[in-house]
Formats: C-alpha cells, structure tokens, sequence
C-alpha cells in the first residue's frame, strides 16, 4: 500500500512538473517574455539540484535575455514621449531589469549538459537611480496637486499618491508631511450621539456599550468615529434616540402536560392462533413485550420580557440637514422552565426530564433586561451604520 501512494506521489508531481514547463513554454512562445521567466524559475528553485529543476535553466536563459531586450528597446522609447504618466512605466521597467539579474544569480554560469550558461548582467544602478528620482517628483507634484484643490476626495487621492511614492523613495522631501495633512483633510468625522426620550434611566453599562466603537470594528481608512459634544469639525452626526423603553413584570405560569407511551418492557413468548409460535429447535420464539405508560407534568414557566423603540437620525452637520431616519426595535425574553411530575417516568419525553429537578434561575434585574435588550439594538445599529457606507 505505502508503495502504491508513493508511486502515485512521485506521479503527481511529474504531471505538475509537465505542466508548468508547458505553461511557461507556452508563455515564451506568445512572446510573454516575464511570465515565461517568473513561472520557470519558481519551478527551477523549488529543487534545483535534480532533473525536473534542471530542465528549466535553458528555458530561463532564454527568456531571460529576451525579457532585458525588449523592457532595454521599451525603455528607450519611452524617453521620447511626452506624456508624464511615462515615468511610472519606466519605473517598473527599470525595476524588472534589476530583479530579474538578482534572480538569476543563483543561476549564472551553471554548465548542463556540457553547456555553460553565462547570463549577461548590466550595471542598471544609474539609470534606476534617475529613473527613481523623475517619477517620485511626478509622484510628489500630482499628489501636491490634488491635495491644493481642497475637498475629501482630493485629499485621498493625494494621500494615495504620496502613498506609492513612499514605497519608490522612502521620505522624499517631505512626503511624509503631506501624508499627514492628506490623510487629515481627507478623513470623514462621524459623531455619535444617544438621547433618551423615556422616563426609564439608560444603564449605565448599556451607554458605555452602546458607545464604544472600538467593539464595532467600524473604523475605515477614510471614516473616524466619535463621541462627545458636537462642534463644527464634524461631517455627520448619528443620533440614536430612545423613543419608549418597556419591561414587563415578573410572570410564573403553570402549564399540564398529559403523555402517554407505549415502551418495551421485556420479552414474552410469540403466540399466533393461540399457539406459541416455535423455532427450528422447538424453543418458544421471544418478542418484545410492550406496556402503555402515563404521567402527568406540571411545568412551571417564569417569563419577563424586555423591548426598546429607538429611531436613529443621519445627519450632515455642514450642511445641517437629516440625511435619512429608521426606526429599530428590540426584544428581549427571559424564560425559564422547571417541573414535577406524577406516574411513570419513562413516559416523559427529554426536555422536560431535563426539567426535574431543576431549581428557578432568579429573574434578571430591570437594568439587566434593558441591557440584554440593548445589545440585539447594539447589533441592529451597527448593520445600519454599515449599510449608510459613511
């Protein structure tokens, strides 16, 4: 068996094997000169002492010298456009070139076969070096550029500009400034706000709760929210305003419930036609013999329930205008069950076995209610405040 699955193993990676040396051929041939040499030398690294990684070198050399070539004749064609987006083209070029030299100096010079494979390496360090500099001053201007025309999404475009040119050229001039400023102008501030239009007292703990926006995980890239007091530095304002806050009293009702059952109650001897029925030995043929049971079950209910009405309120604080308004409702139901019952307990069915003997959980304090109702409200608010996409 063990060499049946190692057969079956050593198979599976021979066809994995054909099939990448084909997809990168395939590649080469369509003239995808970088497809060609990413896809071979991931296949070449994953073991290039034996067969399968060896078989790659001659397919890398090629594609390797065919990729400089034609990113050398790209880059210099693009030197004579005008158009500024040129940079970042170039950039990405110049780059390519130099990985690919770093990639294939685990290669280099490696005899297969008789052959030596020599890969011919340039010294890219100057131009990457002006190439560099040009597109993060292009990178640089764009993103001064949006940031100075004003607005949120101006300011986030800058930030996302100022962003790339981070990972071209790390604290150029000062980049990391204006990421700041960007960042600042272009974030949208959301305060939010409770009030409480019943003559019930919000918990403490449910306020707290209710408030804590760390526990909402909706914190995005562009949207911050707040609590406190209102001021113009805010975008929008979400009032959540409680409009009725209800608890019932304490409720205890009994219920009876009847069973009856037919079960098996050991073995009895098979009679057909009033004749005991035998086996092929003459020995009596046992069945199983069953008895009706029954029991009466009285079942203690203890309920109290809970509900809020609240009505939350978009506003947009510039322009001092509710945006949209709903209103959410909440429900919370304490419920617990115990009993006793009277005859046979084999008639019982399981959820109410489970209740005998059972001692009465106390009832939850109001403000335990209001607070357990409050986080099905919690829960509800949130989907609001993601389905608004602030």
């Amino acid at each position: 068996m063990k060499i049946k699955l190692l057969a079956l193993t050593f198979f599976l990676l021979f066809l994995t094997s054909c099939n990448s040396y084909k997809s990168a051929n395939t590649a080469f041939i369509s003239g995808n000169f970088q497809q060609a040499f990413e896809q071979a030398t991931q296949a070449y690294f994953k073991n290039p002492s034996e067969k399968n990684g060896i078989k790659y070198v001659p397919l890398i050399f090629e594609a390797y010298h065919k990729g400089q070539q034609a990113d050398e004749i790209r880059l210099k064609e693009i030197e004579s456009l005008t158009n500024s987006s040129k940079y970042q083209e170039a950039y990405q070029i110049i780059t390519r070139l130099q990985n690919r030299q770093k990639t294939i100096s685990g290669i280099n010079g490696r005899m297969i076969n008789g052959k030596n494979y020599n890969f011919k390496t340039k010294d890219y360090s100057v131009a990457y070096k002006t190439i560099q500099e040009k597109y993060s001053q292009f990178l640089y201007d764009e993103g001064k550029f949006f940031l100075n025309q004003g607005g949120k999404l101006n300011a986030q475009t800058a930030y996302q500009k100022f962003e790339i040119l981070e990972t071209v050229y790390s604290n150029f001039k000062d980049t990391r400034s204006l990421m700041n400023t960007a960042r600042v102008n272009g974030m949208y501030k959301v305060l939010v706000q409770l009030i409480n239009n019943t003559e019930v007292v919000i918990p403490r703990i449910l306020e707290k709760d209710l408030l804590d926006f760390n526990s909402y995980g909706l914190d995005t890239r562009w949207t911050e929210f707040y609590t406190g007091k209102l001021n113009s530095s805010y975008d929008y304002v979400i009032q959540l305003s409680f409009e009725t806050i209800n608890i019932s009293p304490e409720r205890e009702k009994i219920e009876v419930h009847n069973f009856e059952k037919k079960i098996v109650d050991g073995k009895e001897e098979l009679v057909q036609n009033g004749v005991v029925v035998k086996d092929k030995d003459g020995k009596p043929v046992m069945v199983d013999r069953y008895i009706t049971v029954k029991s009466r079950f009285e079942e203690i209910q203890r309920i109290k329930e809970a509900a809020i009405t609240a009505r939350y309120y978009l506003i947009d604080n510039q322009k001092e205008q509710a945006i949209e308004s709903k209103n959410l409702v909440s429900q919370y139901i304490f419920r617990d069950s115990y009993g006793n019952y009277k005859g046979d307990r084999r008639s019982l069915d399981r959820d109410y076995l489970n209740m005998i003997g059972r001692r009465p959980i106390p009832f939850p304090s109001n403000e335990q209610m209001v607070f357990d109702c409050g986080q099905d409200l919690k829960r509800k608010f949130k989907n609001e405040i993601i389905r608004m996409k602030l």
